[in-house]
């Protein structure tokens, strides 16, 4: 148990460097793509990534989610007939995708992709080749190596994207750069795990991880329509140019979500799946790792929505300001992602696929039903709403699971929350209430201003209220004998 709980603090300081790092880089990027490029540019990039995140759920049939939950005895056979089936899906994904993309161009509204998506098919060569070494690594919370890869491969991405987005290169800079990522990222992977593969495959254990990987492989598609439908929705009736400045709010909106707190559930699948039968355990480590998350993830949402404008200023400049509307309602979804992170394992490490894949369904099914109407009455402000319709609707259903299989009381999990959400609010007040005084300074500096008196009052009004929770992360992450349950 002590190796475990060393493994998965460990597995989140690596993770979380690894992502702060990341972040600095891509943020740093960012920013300078988005004043050398323009909105059409990031909006094709998008339009592409519909077809790619679409075929991507074929890459691996959820065989490397039960890879990490396979017992000992036969894992080095469940590896080898993995890899047997893993990159031969690639090399047919990309072979598909070459001939489709014409008319999946077609089908989206924009016939001028068509090239992008071929080129950015290469991914599913490089990454199904992957797939088993970084499955390797994360089921042995080997998390350092993986985030060394991750960090190598964004440092890749960052120097190919500026040097040829400054050279004129346009959209293909974002294409190539991603490809040179990919490539850079498993290679270190591959090199890391020192697993190599044999000539073997075991039916019996194929048809095994297809069945564990079904529900995954069905959730993934509802992943697809969840992520995808309003990028689709949004390029086709409102046009790139709009589909650039949504894009620019979901990043911004999920920055911590996707980038640094969702990182947290993709820790502690694998030390959930150490601890499946150990039911008191799981749900302290939920509780606590709630209260953590919600720390950083409520004053974000907060602090987006209440200063959506002055951040596209200040980061992003003058031009993507038509986003704020679409930003401030994408900041709760931020926030809902980011508690769904500390969830969603709990389903996997229990082997409750079904119930994951359910919990899906029906923010899809929602989403679907909200987002055509409102996106085209409302535009990018109807769009967000119906996303946030659908995720809220998702996260309550799936706490009603979670509570069921670890007799998790809505209580419980509230008081959880409850330290950062006033702390959040307070902050909020005095934020405003800054800006409101010195609207005088000048549109830059009264955004800079007000933004950093709302976070230091945060930062003072959290640790009055709940100084344990400092001590706990003290305890958790910078002493040697860390104490997670």
């Amino acid at each position: 148990m002590t190796s475990l709980k060393h493994q998965t603090v460990s597995g989140i300081k690596w993770v979380f460097g690894a992502s702060i790092a990341q972040r600095v880089i891509a943020f740093g990027t960012t920013v300078v793509l988005a004043r050398v490029l323009t909105p059409a540019d990031f909006g094709l990039f998008s339009l592409a990534f519909v077809m790619i995140d679409g075929f991507s759920l074929f890459k691996s049939l959820g065989f490397d989610s039960a890879l990490v939950r396979r017992k000992e005895g036969d894992i080095a056979a469940a590896y080898n007939t993995a890899f047997f089936l893993i990159p031969a899906m690639g090399v047919i994904l990309f072979a598909a995708l070459f001939f489709i993309a014409p008319f999946g161009a077609q089908a989206l509204g924009n016939p001028g992709v068509t090239n992008i998506i071929r080129a950015l098919g290469l991914v599913f060569v490089i990454s199904c080749f992957g797939k088993v070494p970084q499955t390797v690594l994360y089921r042995e919370m080997k998390f350092k190596y993986k985030a060394l890869a991750e960090l190598a491969g964004h440092i890749t991405y960052a120097a190919a994207a500026l040097g040829l987005a400054l050279n004129g290169f346009g959209v293909w800079s974002l294409v190539a750069a991603y490809l040179l990522r990919s490539l850079i990222h498993i290679s270190i992977e591959w090199i890391a795990s020192g697993w190599r593969p044999k000539f073997e495959f075991d039916k019996t254990i194929a048809w095994d991880m297809f069945h564990f990987g079904k529900y995954i492989f069905a959730g993934g598609a509802l992943w697809f329509l969840n992520n995808n439908l309003d990028n689709i929705v949004i390029g086709k009736y409102l046009g790139v140019t709009m589909l650039g400045y949504y894009a620019i709010s979901v990043n911004l909106a999920n920055f911590l979500a996707v980038y640094f707190l969702g990182r947290v559930g993709f820790v502690m699948y694998p030390a959930y799946s150490k601890l499946q039968d150990d039911l008191n355990d799981v749900k302290r480590v939920v509780l606590k790792t709630t209260r953590m998350i919600s720390a950083v993830a409520m004053p974000f949402a907060f602090g987006v929505f209440t200063f959506a404008p002055d951040i596209l200023l200040l980061i992003f400049g003058e031009k993507w300001l038509p986003a704020a509307g679409a930003l401030r309602i994408l900041a709760w979804v931020g926030l809902i992602r980011s508690l769904g992170g500390v969830l969603w394992p709990v389903f996997m490490a229990r082997g409750k696929t079904k119930a994951d894949f359910q919990v899906n369904l029906a923010s899809v099914g929602l989403f679907f039903l909200l987002v055509i109407p409102l996106a085209i009455k409302f535009r990018l402000i109807g769009a967000a709403s119906a996303l946030l319709i659908s995720t809220a609707a998702a996260f309550g259903i799936g706490m009603i699971r979670i509570r069921k299989y670890l007799r998790l009381n809505p209580s419980e999990f509230l008081a959880a929350l409850k330290p950062a959400a006033y702390g959040s609010v307070i902050m909020s007040i005095a934020g405003g209430t800054v800006k409101y005084l010195t609207l005088h300074t000048g549109a830059k500096w009264n955004a800079a201003i007000s933004i950093a008196a709302a976070i230091v009052t945060y930062a003072v009004v959290s640790y009055c209220n709940d100084k344990n929770l400092y001590a706990e992360i003290k305890t958790s992450f910078l002493n040697a004998k860390p104490n997670l349950t």
